[in-house]
């Protein structure tokens, strides 16, 4: 109590300030810089220092405050050791935020300032300590079997490396974390608590895994195991092979179960809870291909999700579907890659009925298809162009346009990324009115990354949308801007 909030922010500079001098220090005593073996503890530090700015919907008279900045600092303290049959990972997170606004609310969250603000116990300067890992991987227990146990990371559609590099950019940006993931470009972030088994037969990598996400993303008490809800899958992935080269397939099930005590119930039923109570099963498959051509390369992705269960007692029918197609040109300086694609995710057509007919994503990293993160893949369809390219070393420019409508005028217009808390009002995911309309808008977003040195890096991201009829239906005008500019540096990795 008492201390000054920047202390939020400059405690963690001053850290890694201290580790750069002693990286230095250890480069100049030892000639090589590295370390002693193989088995020596590998120790390093990432921080991230982002500015965050909002101008939201503006809301009609009586709303929130729509326009702020506010700042933030994330800073990762990790110890790694890899012995020929186990590794062993810990981490400690600090994350400290400033200038969070008090009234961005109304009606519901002007962008993410509030929601930081709301779940850090309504403070505008919170910062919290908290583990972020602490597992261990045990390699081999069977012939091409490894487990690992402890609080860990996920990102489904990552469980197998295909060793095909450009199969493995198109995952980065268009598979990874649909289903599950560590929510990473929240300050707070997730992890799980579980065990994960994974076995490699010849061309085959299947992978199973049962966890207890921890509390995080936006919530400022992370890092404490939410045992009411527990995900559980089962991942088959048909690598590259001479037979079949250059593409990958992938076969997944996963089981959610929660009975959290959250009032919040993300859906146009109207009616309260006084917990959760949510029993959904998904089922579907992947397919990545990457396809040298003369002067380039063709990409595909084709990704499909089935749901069925219980939702609050009703029936659970719901469906996901996402195709897409690129083409990079290799052989040109910049290497432009342009993609385009669709993305349909089922909404629930009549509130009344007694089945739920909203695609649930689970516990997603919803901002890797939702760079504004005004939407989530829920009762939405998604009809999108991204061109990235290169035009110097160590930059990446990306442009995107994604034309949004709601999949169903009876359902809502959706938004969030999965549990953050264990109790309270908030969900993870939240609706607001679709005012009977579908037109949600189109948004135009552009990021840079410059990696400026081998331990310094800079992000930047500006998103401009201009919202269809279900917008302003609910708002005054139009025209949303999102931007943000980060510092990041890296050491000992």
């Amino acid at each position: 109590m008492g201390r000054s909030p920047y202390l939020a922010i400059a405690g963690p500079l001053v850290v890694v300030a201290v580790l750069v001098g002693h990286s230095a220090t250890a480069a100049a005593q030892s000639p090589t810089g590295g370390t002693s073996g193989s088995t020596s503890w590998q120790l390093s530090a990432q921080d991230t220092f982002r500015l965050e700015s909002w101008q939201f919907f503006e809301p009609n008279p009586g709303g929130g405050d729509p326009d702020y900045t506010f700042g933030a600092n994330r800073l990762l303290l990790q110890a790694r050791r890899m012995w020929p049959r186990a590794d062993v990972r810990l981490a400690v997170q600090h994350v400290g935020l400033i200038g969070l606004p008090r009234r961005a609310s109304g009606p519901g969250a002007l962008g993410t300032g509030p929601i930081y603000f709301d779940q850090g116990g309504a403070r505008r300067h919170p910062q919290q300590v908290y583990v972020r890992y602490a597992s261990v991987r045990v390699k081999n227990v069977l012939p091409g079997l490894s487990v690992e146990v402890g609080r860990q990371g996920f990102t489904s559609g990552a469980e197998a490396s295909s060793s095909d590099a450009a199969i493995e950019a198109v995952k980065r940006q268009r598979l990874d974390a649909r289903l599950v993931g560590e929510f990473e470009w929240s300050l707070y972030q997730r992890s799980f608590d579980g065990v994960r088994a994974d076995l490699a037969r010849g061309s085959v990598r299947s992978t199973g895994v049962v966890f207890m996400p921890t509390q995080g993303g936006f919530a400022r008490q992370s890092g404490r195991t939410m045992t009411d809800l527990v995900v559980a899958g089962m991942a088959v992935d048909l690598v590259p092979s001479a037979r079949r080269p250059h593409t990958l397939l992938q076969g997944f099930v996963w089981r959610y179960d929660d009975r959290r005590r959250v009032t919040g119930r993300p859906d146009n039923s109207g009616r309260t809870a006084t917990r959760a109570d949510v029993d959904v099963s998904t089922f579907g498959g992947a397919m990545v291909g990457a396809y040298p051509r003369a002067g380039g390369r063709i990409d595909v992705v084709g990704w499909f999700a089935a749901q069925t269960g219980t939702w609050y007692g009703d029936g659970h029918r719901a469906s996901a579907l996402a195709a897409e197609a690129g083409y990079q040109w290799t052989g040109v300086a910049s290497a432009p890659w342009l993609r385009v694609g669709i993305l349909r995710a089922s909404g629930d057509r009549s509130a009344g009925d007694s089945t739920h007919g909203t695609f649930f994503p689970m516990l997603p990293t919803m901002r890797r298809y939702s760079q504004t993160t005004v939407y989530s893949t829920m009762n939405l369809n998604d009809a999108f162009v991204m061109l990235t390219a290169r035009p110097r070393s160590g930059v990446t420019v990306r442009f995107d346009v994604h034309r949004l409508s709601l999949a169903s005028a009876a359902d809502r217009w959706y938004a969030g990324s999965g549990a953050t808390l264990s109790d309270g009002s908030n969900f993870g995911f939240t609706g607001r009115s679709s005012s009977g309309q579908t037109a949600l808008g189109t948004s135009f977003e552009t990021s840079l990354a410059w990696v400026v040195g081998r331990h310094w890096s800079i992000n930047g991201f500006a998103g401009l949308m201009r919202g269809g009829r279900v917008v302003t239906g609910l708002f005054k005008d139009d025209r949303l801007g999102f931007f943000y500019v980060e510092n990041v540096v890296r050491l000992g990795q």
